[in-house]
């Protein structure tokens, strides 16, 4: 009987350090080193935002007016906030929206991403 017990608690004990072992050696998902994505704003302006989600996260943005931004991303509340250094221009995305605000004033606004066909 005690031969039994201590066969049934060695198979126990190798199903759990195999379980263990399994779950600890599982690959690590991808995630995409960039997203593009690309919004439709009020007064016919858009913004193309290029998303960094590795280490540094950060966006580059290409608006429609010509100008080109790189921006850190920075602490927020709620959604994604991108900000230079004097805080001058920043970018806001929250899922599907996004705004710029420059100076305190809303210069791109109402933006909604754009379906890709």
């Amino acid at each position: 009987m005690k031969k039994r017990i201590i066969i049934i608690v060695i198979v126990a004990l190798v199903i759990i350090a195999l379980g263990y072992f399994i779950k600890t050696n599982q690959p690590t998902p991808t995630v995409p080193e960039t997203i593009t994505a690309n919004f439709n704003c009020q007064d016919e302006r858009s913004i193309q935002a290029i998303f960094h989600t590795g280490e540094d996260k950060s966006v580059d943005l290409v608006l429609s007016d010509g100008r080109v931004f790189y921006l850190p991303q920075t602490i927020s509340a709620s959604g994604a906030r991108y900000a230079n250094d004097n805080e001058s221009l920043i970018f806001w995305n929250k899922g599907d929206t996004a705004f710029i605000e420059e100076n305190g004033t809303m210069t791109y606004q109402d933006c909604l991403v754009r379906e890709e066909n």
